[in-house]
């Protein structure tokens, strides 16, 4: 750690973060950026390998983790996360504007594989689910007509729509009981050592004043997600 300044471990994954050496932007580098310059600190960050980050973070080589990274039991059994930041909202992106779980019903739909909704998914549409290696293939069959609608992060569906030149509409739809993760969306955190409090409760005291004056709900809106993803509810760990 480096006196005066707020160092993120990080990884290029847009729209949440986007490293440019030493330069972390996207959703989360902007709110890191905020919360450093309340601190009167400058924010620089260092990229690693996905697998490196939370390590790098719990030993206190750096001061705090950027990345999408959940709010989980098993990362809060070994160090400190912040109150959850926002919800990653379950997304639908297709060609018509689907917005409900039951318009996707009788249309070619993908996901990823391991995405956390694919066993509700299955349950519901049995072979009109269509699972992909990674989100790069999903998407091209998308592109070619092979699916429908595909099924995401909003923030990544939001990402890869702008990518395409914005071909497609992407939605978040209604909660479904059927669903889990529609209703309650994995919570994001901001991952940090326990041995350092102080800075916990100063990104915690920050988080709460840019949620009450709207900035946090602004800053998701301006990077592709719902604004209603700022509506975080109590913390939820998961597993």
């Amino acid at each position: 750690m480096v006196d005066g300044t707020l160092t993120t471990a990080t990884y290029n994954f847009p729209p949440f973060v986007q490293v440019d050496g030493t330069n972390v932007g996207g959703l989360e580098g902007e709110l890191l950026s905020r919360i450093a310059e309340m601190e009167c600190l400058s924010l620089t960050g260092k990229p690693l390998d996905t697998g490196s980050v939370i390590p790098a973070t719990q030993t206190g080589r750096v001061d705090i983790a950027s990345g999408n990274w959940w709010c989980t039991q098993e990362r809060a059994d070994v160090m400190s996360l912040s109150n959850p930041v926002y919800m990653d909202q379950f997304g639908v992106i297709s060609t018509d504007g689907t917005d409900t779980f039951d318009e996707l019903q009788g249309k070619a739909l993908g996901s990823v594989d391991g995405y956390n909704w694919n066993e509700d998914l299955k349950a519901i549409y049995g072979s009109d689910l269509r699972l992909y290696p990674n989100p790069t293939a999903m998407y091209n069959d998308l592109k070619s007509g092979r699916i429908d609608a595909a099924v995401d992060s909003s923030g990544s569906a939001a990402y890869a729509n702008e990518q395409q030149g914005s071909p497609w509409e992407v939605a978040v739809p209604a909660p479904d009981e059927r669903v889990v993760s529609s209703l309650e969306p994995p919570q994001v955190c901001f991952p940090m050592s326990a041995e350092n409090e102080a800075l916990v409760q100063a990104v915690n005291d920050n988080l709460e004043s840019m949620r009450e004056d709207g900035t946090i709900a602004e800053l998701l809106e301006k990077h592709g997600l719902d604004p209603s993803a700022s509506e975080v509810g109590d913390l939820r760990l998961i597993g």
